[in-house]
């Protein structure tokens, strides 16, 4: 391939974990792959490292020795030879490769810009790969069908227009409003709503939410006939406008069980939700709202939560060349931590008011596809034993993060930018001059670039574990499942993750014949899950 101007390195050392090993280093099409001098007795797999560029987030050219940067070795005069590449992996693993020679260092660097910064998805691992044999008779478009899973949580409903005797149908209907995506472009085409409220009463309540996503229904808690309705910010703005139709819909909710009562759950802090206000947009006014009240969770935006994992990257930054643990302070003054504590408290709240209070939630942040999906997801993955099976969360991702377009492309930087790909070394500068006004460009194109990326998935995987680790015994995966899981939303292998809403992965599939959509099948791991009797529960705030 013309973008690989060195295939092969036969004396490369790799730094991982403080340990140093040397090897032949590889570059294919799709991975950069090290490999160890074959040994007999060595476990299968053992000797080789594969990295697919996708999962490349940082890469640094230094002339000399990596382990001239490592706080625990001392500078010497055979450190400072040839050159070195440092890399930082999406999913936090990191790795230093050594070269005796500066231009092969100088050769894999720009042989890695641009086989990990490509112009289009349809370039991406995903669209070349081919399943292996165990993967091959399964669909991942079939994964999450609307109806089965509605059917499945107490709703039996066989199509949008179908009638039903049975009780609870009557109150709930699948609206095919969005089938054609004109009314919101980020939702799904089958939409659940209250079967009082009309396609048209719909259509003029999509209008008084941001990007035209009303409220609808994602789960319906069986237990006591609530519900969880995600949806937008309202168009309130200064002149504190109102919708007959948005406040029917939910006066028509609390009607669909003996409930009376909607708790609406605004994620953000107080603040930003004013601050929208002036932009046109802002918080609903309860006063509008029979039988309503209202809360704030307080919960950050992408930006804070993308600077604070920054702040986690920067504090593991020497852990390929040092076995030295990470800088606990700058963990600590992250605010990582502080961050997943205010998402698990908010859900403590929501799900608590919902199974134990029976108020419906009303759940939204600004867009409703970031902090909405989070809350959404978690409490169901807290109400519903379902979803803590191997199946039930894959299809309450599909469910509450594709369907209701969590918009993965941009917030997980798929398009990688060559902003990341920084040369310290000089090799290929004329003067000292262009290489400092080089620096200063790719400063400012960086800022621009990482706008709207942020680890909101990131984030809810790790709320699960948390979870996990208080309850190990009421869910069917472990923590190796969710490693597994963050290394796929990165890794472009499958296309599971790789656009930002339901219509662009049909129209990916339809219009450009691409058919080689998957997703991850991780029971071929091993998960190590020792019970699960807490299936049984009803919820695990019960």
């Amino acid at each position: 391939m013309e973008y690989i101007k060195i295939a092969q390195v036969p004396d490369a050392v790799l730094h991982k974990k403080g340990n140093t090993v040397k090897g032949v280093l590889h570059l294919t099409t799709h991975h950069l792959i090290f490999t160890l001098p074959q040994v007999e007795t060595a476990p299968r797999g053992s000797q080789e490292l594969w990295l697919c560029y996708p999962m490349i987030e940082r890469v640094t050219f230094t002339k000399g020795s990596a382990l001239l940067y490592a706080p625990d070795k001392d500078e010497s005069f055979q450190l400072t030879k040839g050159a070195n590449l440092r890399i930082i992996c999406r999913d936090y693993t990191f790795l230093a490769f050594d070269f005796k020679d500066v231009k092969q260092c100088n050769d894999v660097f720009e042989s890695l810009l641009k086989l990990t910064c490509v112009n289009s998805l349809e370039n991406l691992y995903a669209f070349l790969y081919s399943p292996v044999k165990i993967e091959a008779p399964l669909n991942g478009w079939k994964i999450y069908e609307p109806v089965r899973e509605f059917a499945r949580q107490g709703l039996k409903l066989n199509s949008p227009n179908s009638s039903s005797e049975h009780p609870g149908d009557k109150m709930w209907r699948m609206s095919n409003i969005n089938e054609s995506y004109r009314v919101c472009t980020s939702y799904p085409s089958v939409i659940v709503t209250p079967a009082s409220i009309s396609n048209s009463v719909l259509h003029h309540a999509s209008k008084f939410r941001s990007k035209g996503r009303m409220p609808a229904l994602t789960y319906y808690h069986k237990y006591n006939g609530c519900s969880i309705i995600r949806c937008s910010q309202p168009l309130v703005g200064l002149k504190q406008n109102r919708s007959m139709q948005d406040e029917k819909l939910l006066l028509e909710v609390t009607k669909t069980n003996d409930a009376s009562s909607v708790l609406i759950v605004d994620a953000r802090p107080v603040a930003n939700a004013i601050a929208q206000t002036a932009l046109g947009a802002g918080s609903e006014i309860v006063e509008y709202y029979p039988n309503a009240k209202k809360v704030f969770l307080n919960i950050d935006n992408i930006h804070v939560i993308r600077d604070s994992l920054n702040k986690v990257t920067e504090a593991l930054k020497n852990t390929d060349i040092s076995m030295e643990p990470p800088n606990q302070d700058l963990l600590i003054k992250s605010g990582w931590l502080k961050l997943i504590y205010t998402v698990l408290t908010g859900l403590d709240m929501i799900v608590k008011s919902l199974h134990l209070n029976k108020q419906h939630l009303l759940l939204h942040c600004s867009d409703g596809w970031d902090r909405t999906s989070q809350l959404a997801a978690l409490a169901q993955l807290l109400l519903d034993p379902y979803y803590r099976t191997l199946e039930g969360i894959m299809v309450l991702i599909e469910k509450d993060w594709l369907s209701f377009g969590h918009r993965f492309n941009e917030r997980s930087g798929h398009l990688q930018s060559e902003t990341k790909f920084v040369d310290n070394s000089e090799y290929s500068s004329t003067n000292q001059a262009q290489h400092a006004i080089k620096q200063v460009t790719t400063h400012f194109r960086h800022r621009k670039h990482v706008k709207y990326t942020s680890p909101i998935f990131h984030q809810f995987l790790d709320c699960i574990y948390q979870l996990l680790k208080q309850n190990p015994t009421i869910f069917e995966f472990n923590e190796r499942f969710l490693r597994r899981l963050l290394y796929h939303l990165y890794s472009c292998q499958y296309g599971t993750f790789l656009y930002d809403s339901e219509l662009e992965r049909r129209q990916a599939k339809t219009i450009k014949g691409w058919m080689k959509l998957y997703i991850p099948i991780f029971r071929r791991f091993r998960f190590g899950t020792n019970c699960l009797d807490g299936l049984t529960r009803n919820s695990m705030v019960s």
